[in-house]
C-alpha cells in the first residue's frame, strides 16, 4: 500500500472518532458507540502501520488488538459513559 492509502486511514479513523466521541456517543446505544470507536481507532492504527517501513505480523497483531480495546477505553474513561443521559438530576446518582 501506498503512504496516501495510510494517510488516509489515519485521517478518517481520527475524523470518526472525533464524530462519534463528540457528537454522536450520548445519541448512540452504549454497544453502538463502542462498536464505530473501535472499528475508527482501528482504522487509525492501521494507518500509522501502513506508512512504516519494515512493519512486523506481531506489529499488526499487537496495534490492532490495543486499538480496538484501548480507543473506546479511553474515551469512556475522559468522557463518560456511552449512550442516552438519563435525564437532569441524575448525574450525583451515577456511580464514580
Amino acid at each position: 500500500m501506498s503512504n496516501a492509502t495510510g494517510v488516509a486511514l489515519i485521517v478518517v479513523g481520527f475524523g470518526g472518532l472525533l464524530l462519534v466521541g463528540f457528537v454522536l456517543r450520548r445519541r448512540l446505544p452504549p454497544a453502538a458507540g463502542f462498536v464505530l470507536l473501535a472499528a475508527f481507532s482501528v482504522a487509525a492504527g492501521a494507518g500509522a502501520l501502513v506508512v512504516q517501513d519494515h512493519v512486523t505480523t506481531a506489529d499488526w497483531i499487537v496495534t490492532l488488538t490495543a486499538a480496538a480495546l484501548l480507543g473506546p477505553a479511553h474515551l469512556r474513561f475522559l468522557a463518560g459513559p456511552f449512550g442516552p443521559t438519563a435525564g437532569p438530576g441524575t448525574a450525583a446518582a451515577e456511580p464514580v
